[in-house]
């Protein structure tokens, strides 16, 4: 991801507080230059759990796991939280590129709320994809790509 992004101009980069998420921009902010602005409303819903089991490992969920999953991730609060963060960053930096690396559920947190769809419809992306939003002084947001990811092919 970092050598995907390096020829591009970035003014500044944010991260959630999750290690997860800290590893994955470690790269780009050397590359960079930049120490990463760490912001807690772009982290994933799991924020505060001792630990984590990517999806991928943790084998099929049954019923009321995918519920709870479900509840979480379109709650009130987490959606508010992350669309305010996401807001803030864009206002913070008009006409400037920024990069906010982030986590799945936050992803499509935003991609539902700006195409208008229903938070129930999740948008999977994988680890360390690329996508990019567009905004305007305006307040008019669009996707301009979702889950770029073509480096991850050889690996």
């Amino acid at each position: 991801m970092a050598e995907f992004l390096a020829p591009e101009t970035i003014d500044a980069l944010y991260v959630s507080p999750q290690l997860r998420a800290k590893e994955t921009a470690a790269p780009l902010a050397s590359h960079l230059g930049f120490t990463p602005t760490i912001v807690d409303g772009i982290a994933e819903f799991d924020l505060g759990h001792t630990s984590y089991v990517p999806g991928e490992e943790s084998g099929p969920l049954t019923e009321t796991q995918l519920q709870s999953l479900i509840s979480e991730l379109t709650s009130d609060h987490f959606v508010g939280r992350v669309l305010d963060s996401v807001n803030r960053i864009i206002e913070d930096h008009p006409s400037q590129r920024v990069a906010a690396v982030c986590h799945g559920g936050v992803i499509s947190t935003v991609l539902a709320n700006i195409l208008g769809v229903d938070g129930m419809n999740y948008f999977d992306s994988h680890y360390t994809s690329v996508t990019r939003i567009k905004a305007s002084a305006s307040g008019n947001r669009s996707m301009a790509s979702f889950n770029e990811c073509h480096w991850l092919r050889d690996l």
